[in-house]
């Protein structure tokens, strides 16, 4: 299964760590796993494993370029604190034609963003969280046993 992992604003903390984590159990899993993401975020990662004991074997593009070039998807998993984000998740699920679910969290969660994405028919899982990761991976869990 080829998963792609779509990632905006690295401004909240739980974002890298969320995502590696996330990686981690698609990888396990047996995935093959590919990270659109902001730039920022693109360096923040690959800076947070420089030896790409995590990275190894993912394939990485920016957000934009994600919309340029498409390939083959499986399930796509976006990760969503603002208006954004979702509207990146949208657009994707719209160009790959992929199952695609959300991951909103934040410090407080914005319920117009799970209306958006419910809208679409992308289903959320929320986690009220900017500095600890822990309940974000929780949630990614339970997104990876539903989905994978």
């Amino acid at each position: 299964m080829r998963v792609m992992i779509l990632l905006g604003c690295p401004e909240p903390p739980v974002l890298i760590p969320s995502c590696i984590s996330l990686i981690n159990m698609l990888k396990e899993k047996g995935c093959e796993v590919v990270i659109s993401a902001n730039p920022a975020a693109l360096k923040l990662i690959e800076s947070a494993d420089p030896e790409k004991y995590y990275l190894k074997e993912v394939g990485a593009q920016s957000i934009d370029g994600g919309l340029k070039n498409k390939f083959p998807v499986d399930l796509i998993i976006g990760m969503a604190h603002n208006d954004a984000a979702v509207n990146y998740i949208i657009t994707y699920k719209s160009v790959y034609d992929a199952k695609t679910v959300a991951m909103v969290f934040g410090k407080n969660i914005n319920n117009e963003l799970i209306e958006d994405l419910m809208d679409e028919e992308i289903p959320c899982q929320t986690a009220k969280a900017f500095h600890n990761p822990t309940p974000v991976i929780v949630k990614l869990k339970k997104i990876v046993e539903e989905y994978v």
